[in-house]
């Protein structure tokens, strides 16, 4: 396993303030993360270690990601697969006070486009 790249941790912040779209993400981070999130089941497998710092999330991402989608920026899908990337990935950190906020709307955003098992492709 080798360690996360400056350019691949500027490519997880990007993503983060919502500059790149998940298939962005995908190229710049080729062969170190590779994910599925078109099934009923989101997965995702880092080739790095945990950075050390991670990518700060703070609830400010979270209004704006949710401002976005509101505006209709994005979709509700890009959201839902936003946050489920921001979860599932251990470079992100959202650790401190606004911890279990941050992760109660992560966890709600991811779930509102997950297919359920009998409709994944």
């Amino acid at each position: 396993m080798s360690q996360l790249k400056a350019e691949h941790q500027e490519a997880l912040q990007e993503f983060l303030e919502l500059k790149l779209s998940l298939e962005q993400l995908r190229k710049r981070l080729t062969g170190s993360l590779e994910f599925d999130f078109k099934s009923h089941e989101r997965n995702l497998t880092t080739h790095y270690g945990t950075p050390e710092p991670g990518v700060r999330v703070e609830m400010r991402h979270i209004r704006h990601a949710m401002d976005k989608q509101e505006r209709g920026e994005i979709t509700i899908q890009q959201l839902s697969d936003w946050a489920a990337m921001l979860q599932l990935n251990e470079a992100y950190d959202w650790h401190g006070p606004e911890a279990e906020e941050i992760a109660d709307w992560l966890k709600e955003m991811s779930l509102l486009m997950l297919k359920p098992k009998d409709q994944a492709e």
